[in-house]
């Protein structure tokens, strides 16, 4: 991922117009850096895509992204979707990006336990296999259909309060920093289906962390509550929600494919 970076960097210093198509830094990249590969020139136009190609605002943000990934090895260097840590935590939830776009071009993602015992659910892990996927999903999405923005929904059924304290704070400050400040993507709204009675309580350990614009974005849903699909078309979700995109074992086993393929 260092080629991107060296790439941005000398298209940057090829022009003076602090905006540019996709299609002129891919040309600038092109010709003065041939070691740009073609996964580092699709997260190039990404950065640019998700700033609606504002060249120093991809370049800022390509920055700070980087130097988060740097400063937190832990997280997005010292990672393995192969090793005990990530399998473990694949085997208790599912972390998949649906297939398609909503009519208003978002991408969906879907998040849910699937092993409720808590003693099961690494925090870290989790994290760590969260970043992994969506690193995975830039590297290999369809460039000439990237998505307006992103719409993640977190399934909060069989969540209880012991999974809560299973919360380790550090790895909480640098997902929300990170997925807030650099992360690619336009998040449009964040869904919250099959709330706990103790929802409240898990906003207080998070609340602190989530900046007010990102807050405004969080839509919260009873069990059984059909208000999700005022958001989004039911159609794309899994067979087990009533939706029509295939059952989540079969999408999810296709990422995880993609993610051994791209380790």
């Amino acid at each position: 991922m260092g080629t991107a970076a060296s790439c941005i960097t000398t298209a940057t210093a090829m022009t003076d117009e602090c905006t540019c198509t996709a299609d002129h830094l891919l040309y600038y990249t092109h010709v003065n850096s041939h070691s740009c590969s073609s996964a580092a020139r699709l997260l190039l136009r990404r950065f640019l895509h998700t700033t609606r190609n504002d060249l120093s605002a991809a370049q800022r943000l390509l920055e700070l992204n980087y130097g988060l990934r740097n400063k937190h090895a832990h997280i997005f260097i010292d990672r393995d979707p192969l090793d005990d840590s990530s399998q473990q935590l694949l085997k208790v939830a599912d972390l998949v990006p649906l297939p398609g776009l909503t009519p208003e071009n978002n991408k969906l993602l879907f998040y849910r336990l699937i092993d409720f015992d808590a003693d099961k659910f690494n925090f870290t892990a989790a994290i760590k296999v969260f970043f992994m996927v969506a690193d995975c999903r830039f590297a290999t999405e369809n460039e000439e259909r990237l998505s307006d923005g992103e719409i993640p929904v977190f399934d909060m059924a069989g969540y209880t309060l012991r999974h809560l304290t299973k919360t380790a704070l550090g790895a909480l400050r640098v997902y929300m920093k990170f997925v807030q400040e650099a992360h690619p993507v336009r998040l449009k709204e964040i869904h919250v289906i099959n709330c706990p009675s103790f929802v409240d309580k898990v906003m207080a350990v998070v609340r602190p962390f989530i900046k007010g614009e990102v807050f405004k974005l969080i839509h919260f849903h009873l069990p059984d509550s059909e208000t999700p699909y005022r958001h989004f078309p039911r159609s794309m979700l899994p067979e087990e929600y009533g939706g029509e995109a295939g059952k989540m074992s079969d999408l999810k086993q296709q990422w995880m494919q993609l993610l051994k393929e791209q380790r």
